[in-house]
């Protein structure tokens, strides 16, 4: 008689805590080395499209996950640099969910066209079997972050270097010309408007430094991409540039600038004829962003059932985007 009365208050318990519809679930089949995409131009800084929809389909389950959300300008990148003496390499946007900012998750009965979200009408076939979609409440975390940043001019941090490689390396805590931009992300590292690449090359003639076989034209100890008198004549090299003004659009190019020998005035140093030159080339940066999208404290509830399936935490994927991003070089 004891064991049938435990018996029913356990079935009558399970009824109870069942029958209101809250499944607690702790995991999902999703993780930050899931593939999130989304629509042609959805996230492009040209385009006003105000709703993305961030998503995976998984053919071998025939299943999906998507974000639907109002994008107000996010991008999946962000233009910043430096801030309070530090380089900026994360940001993070958090989005309250709501009946516009939503989590869908689906299981199809079958397979699901790759580009299913990205059609005006959703097609015909296959046929949704089970959906289950957020509730008021919770949030979604995009957490952006910079994965790769570099000037391409020939110099390599140490994480960037080839095994074979060398020469000199490039920090982030280094600033060799004091403009804001650290090395590694400055293509001219002395802000004489001459590019590292180009003054790197092997085409400059005249004294290479034998530890590390680049061009120090005036033998001062001084590789040509740090030293912004590369002749050593008192003559900045940006100021050897004579023609930069010669025409409405300012040139800024030192290296077509040329003596009777054929040598550029910013590497002769029986040259000093100069003129003020007070700007800069702009610099560009390429850039790789990747985004891991968060979802916490939220509840999924099954549109045909009213199931309803809470979790503290889903991570729904990642997507990377590259950049190039431009950057205008003031005067000190």
């Amino acid at each position: 008689m004891i064991k049938k009365v435990i018996l029913l208050l356990v079935t009558f318990v399970c009824l109870t805590a069942c029958d209101d519809g809250d499944i607690i679930v702790t995991t999902f089949d999703y993780d930050s080395d899931t593939d999130l995409s989304y629509c042609t131009n959805a996230l492009d800084t040209t385009y006003l499209v105000e709703e993305v929809q961030l998503y995976n389909i998984n053919d071998d389950t025939n299943e999906s996950i998507v974000f639907n959300f109002s994008r107000d300008g996010f991008t999946g990148t962000f233009d910043r640099i430096i801030e309070n003496g530090s380089i900026v390499k994360d940001s993070t946007i958090t989005i309250d969910l709501s009946t516009t900012n939503k989590i869908t998750y689906r299981i199809f009965d079958g397979e699901i066209p790759s580009d299913y979200y990205c059609q005006s009408i959703p097609p015909s076939s296959p046929q949704v079997t089970q959906e289950y979609s957020t509730l008021d409440g919770g949030t979604v975390t995009l957490n952006i972050s910079v994965t790769y940043q570099d000037d391409d001019d020939g110099i390599p941090t140490e994480a960037n270097a080839s095994d074979d490689y060398s020469g000199p390396y490039e920090y982030l805590e280094n600033d060799n010309d004091g403009d804001g931009l650290p090395d590694p992300l400055d293509e001219d590292d002395d802000n004489d408007n001459v590019s590292t690449a180009t003054e790197i090359s092997e085409n400059i003639e005249g004294y290479t430094d034998p530890s590390t076989g680049l061009p120090d034209t005036d033998e001062d100890g001084i590789l040509n991409y740090l030293d912004n008198d590369d002749d050593n004549d008192g003559v900045l090299t940006r100021n050897e540039d004579l023609n930069a003004f010669d025409n409405e659009n300012v040139v800024l190019n030192p290296t077509d600038d040329f003596n009777a020998e054929g040598i550029p005035y910013y590497l002769d140093e029986n040259s000093s004829t100069e003129i003020t030159v007070d700007q800069y080339k702009s610099n560009t940066i390429d850039r790789t962003f990747k985004t891991t999208v968060v979802a916490n404290n939220i509840t999924l509830e099954n549109s045909s059932t009213g199931e309803q399936i809470t979790l503290s935490s889903l991570i729904l994927g990642s997507f990377e985007i590259s950049t190039t991003l431009t950057v205008q070089v003031i005067a000190n």
